[in-house]
């Protein structure tokens, strides 16, 4: 039997949306507990994003379907941001001398649908309007954290210094650093996972999901 040690989830408010309303960027984090902290940025190299690295097995996870598509535009690869924007992560942890986080596709995926559900239902926070916080979502998936944080974003595709896939998931990585929760939920030295899910509307609304997590798992010593 595998122990599982609750998130924490601190609800940091950096920006209110308005119900329907997606108006310049907006940004919330939703951690464990953290202690401020903003290292300075440099120009990182460490762009090795490797496959999986969470130990569970496929065959315990049970993630929500994947959607058939991440965006309606043809103007824009969402893959190839959300790639980029791992490796900038990992660069920028680098730079604070943070072991790189694993790019698990199950996160992703958990992480997406919450980017398709605000994109849909058009809400703005780790809550949805059922009540399903980020925690619930990695219960019902049986993705197991032993401690996790997830950073959220709005913003819009083709906006002022987002014209390129590279130029979006620099400004996304931005606006996480700006704000000392998100940036200290980022750097956080006991995490290992990250999945990274984006949506984008044919109205080029985007939002951003960025669910981390720490992936080490204990087992009891009397459990086989």
């Amino acid at each position: 039997m595998i122990r599982r040690r609750a998130i924490a989830t601190v609800l940091v408010v950096i920006a209110v949306a308005s119900a329907g309303c997606l108006s310049g960027e907006r940004t919330t984090a939703e951690a464990g507990s953290i202690d401020a902290h903003t290292p300075a940025f440099g120009s990182g190299e460490h762009t090795t994003v490797l496959r999986y690295g969470h130990n569970q097995s496929d065959s315990s996870v049970v993630t929500p379907k994947p959607l058939d598509r991440k965006t309606p535009r043809t103007d824009v690869n969402v893959t190839q941001i959300e790639r980029l924007l791992a490796e900038k992560l990992n660069d920028y942890r680098a730079v604070d001398d943070a072991q790189p986080l694993v790019s698990d596709p199950r996160l992703a995926v958990i992480a997406r649908n919450h980017s398709y559900d605000m994109a849909t239902r058009e809400f703005f926070n780790h809550t949805n309007p059922d009540g399903v916080t980020y925690d619930d979502r990695l219960r019902r998936s049986e993705y197991l954290c032993s401690g996790g944080a997830e950073n959220i974003h709005a913003t819009f595709w083709k906006m002022e210094r987002k014209t390129t896939e590279k130029d979006m998931a620099r400004e996304i990585l931005y606006s996480f650093m700006r704000s000392a929760d998100h940036n200290t939920a980022m750097i956080r030295p006991d995490l290992t996972t990250v999945g990274i899910g984006i949506y984008i509307t044919a109205d080029r609304r985007t939002y951003v999901t960025m669910a981390l997590c720490d992936g080490t798992v204990e087992s009891d010593p009397g459990d086989a």
